[in-house]
């Protein structure tokens, strides 16, 4: 029995919803980024082939799984250098990425997606007012993560295989190229919050989150899917207010709701061409 287009949507909102807990687990856990990286990325890649690894297609988009991997650091580190809503919402710029790029990708842009670009541009400006040095290194590492999603995403686009596969082959590669990063840092500190915290990031946005995106794939129309994901940054910051008591200030609020605005300019400029 296939599923409704309701019931695609109402998958989707879960996936959206447990993306924005990813913040919050690795907020939570005292693991090192490369020991949450690697476990995170090999376990999920295990679970998806059950066990069949296919190395051809590892080695094939490895690629791919460098710049997650790198994508995946530089998140972990943002979310432990700042607060929840600038590390989230930040890695949410990824689109304007593209359009930057979209002279060498081959995208065609508009005027829209400039003006898409100036209004995220001022929504990161003030999400760091009043500047913190200690927040803007976090901040910096959560936009150079949003590009690096980005080189990933458009380059991805163009793939074409089998969604299962080419996923658990990507979270295969991605774990090797950050098992140096582990065997460096360690396992970090290994508690039962630390445990759970990576468990439930491997459960919620890794499986859960992943997959919702792959069976919708081809139901949903993408720019649906990508307005879905803005909810991680929502999700995350109400998260963090009883969790870590981190209250967004009114820079933060204002500065995230502008890159928000940008991000649905974007995907209704994708949804109008």
């Amino acid at each position: 029995m296939k599923l409704s287009i309701n019931k695609f949507y109402l998958l989707l909102i879960a996936g959206g919803m447990s993306f924005g807990t990813a913040s919050i687990f690795i907020k939570l856990s005292a693991m090192s980024p490369g020991s949450i990286a690697f476990l995170r990325f090999f376990i999920a890649g295990l679970i998806l082939t059950l066990g069949r690894v296919d190395l051809k297609k590892v080695v094939r988009y490895s690629p791919f799984g460098l710049l997650l991997a790198m994508h995946m650091v530089t998140f972990i580190i943002s979310v432990y250098s700042t607060t929840i809503i600038d590390a989230t919402v930040l890695v949410s710029t990824s689109p304007f990425f593209v359009i930057l790029l979209s002279p060498f990708l081959k995208f065609k842009t508009n005027l829209r997606d400039i003006i898409a670009v100036i209004t995220g541009f001022l929504g990161v400006v003030l999400i760091n007012l009043p500047l913190k040095p200690g927040l803007l290194f976090g901040n910096a590492i959560a936009i150079l993560s949003a590009f690096l999603i980005a080189l990933y995403t458009a380059g991805l686009s163009k793939v074409k295989d089998e969604p299962i596969t080419l996923t658990s082959s990507i979270y295969i590669s991605s774990s090797i190229f950050t098992l140096p990063l582990f065997l460096i840092q360690g396992l970090g500190t290994v508690t039962i919050t630390s445990v759970l915290a990576l468990l439930g990031l491997i459960t919620l946005p890794t499986l859960l989150g992943h997959t919702s995106i792959i069976v919708a794939s081809g139901k949903v129309k993408p720019q649906h899917i990508e307005t879905i994901g803005l909810l991680e940054p929502v999700v995350a910051t109400l998260l963090a207010i009883p969790i870590f008591g981190q209250i967004p200030t009114v820079f933060e609020i204002s500065g995230g709701m502008l890159v928000i605005l940008s991000i649905l300019i974007v995907v209704t400029s994708s949804e109008k061409s």
